[in-house]
């Protein structure tokens, strides 16, 4: 794969969080490890420089990068919610501490969810989140970080916010589920139209109504199209691996949630270079 394409894993992934994940994903064979904020509850702990610094220096020694930092939080404190709301208050306050956090660790992305609270549902929402999202990429202009929102919108839905934000970095934070799971969708479709705007994605499966539940290509999202759409396009960057491998239904299958990264690594790895067999 050469420096095309670089393979990581979200930190929640692993059977184990902190800066001892970098060891654990350099033993994998993976490039890197995406990051989260933190819990508000626990003061959005990355954004302490002396947890920063424990990161930096386990990346350091395990030769790993960190693609990006998410903040996941979103998911109980949307973008969603009213200006002037403890909540939105909330929010902005993860939000501001993921830009300042990418920016002394010179991590290039900030991802900004859009699910469960903060989904994206009304007329309402959707402007509320253009209005969240201006002022972010303004913030993060100024840190040279990319602002990418991780949404269930549709093809014409998520263009019409891009035109609206207006925002030379704002970007796409693709997921090789989430759309067809929530929404049914069509995940390649959706690739290929939006491609441009894409920044780096989550690759994971699932059948029926279960996230991450399902080794890559053997659930119903359409893995193996929408991984052709990619390639086919020629695209680089990163790619960070989802599926929840200590986690019902995925960990029924092996006790061992390393087992399982691997083989998922492994399918990840063929279908990128198109020797597996289904792709």
């Amino acid at each position: 794969m050469g420096n095309k394409i670089k393979l990581g894993i979200c930190e929640w992934s692993l059977p184990i969080e902190g800066p001892y994940a970098c060891k654990i994903a350099a033993e994998l064979g993976l490039d890197g490890v995406q990051l989260d904020i933190g819990k508000y509850e626990r003061g959005f702990s990355l954004s302490s420089p002396y947890v920063q610094q424990a990161y930096l220096e386990s990346a350091k020694q395990y030769n790993i990068s960190f693609p990006s930092i998410a903040v996941r939080e979103l998911d109980n404190y949307g973008m969603t919610r009213p200006d002037g709301s403890v909540e939105k208050q909330i929010a902005m306050e993860g939000i501001m501490k993921a830009l300042k956090a990418a920016e002394a660790m010179e991590i290039p992305v900030v991802m900004l969810p859009s699910f469960l609270d903060g989904e994206i549902k009304t007329e309402e929402d959707f402007n509320r989140v253009v209005n969240c999202l201006i002022k972010v990429c303004d913030e993060a202009l100024d840190r040279n970080v990319i602002v990418a929102t991780e949404n269930l919108l549709s093809i014409e839905e998520n263009k019409r916010l891009f035109e609206l934000v207006n925002r030379p970095n704002l970007r796409l934070y693709y997921d090789t589920q989430n759309y067809y799971l929530n929404k049914k969708y069509n995940q390649a479709e959706l690739a290929d139209e939006l491609f441009s705007s894409i920044c780096e994605f989550h690759v994971k499966d699932g059948r029926n109504d279960d996230l991450s539940g399902a080794l890559l290509g053997t659930g119903d999202s359409g893995f193996f199209d929408t991984m052709k759409v990619f390639m086919d396009k020629g695209y680089t960057g990163w790619i960070n691996i989802e599926n929840y491998y200590d986690r019902k239904p995925l960990s029924l299958t092996n006790e061992e949630p390393i087992t399982l990264i691997k083989k998922d690594i492994e399918i990840l790895r063929k279908t990128i270079e198109n020797k597996y067999q289904d792709a």
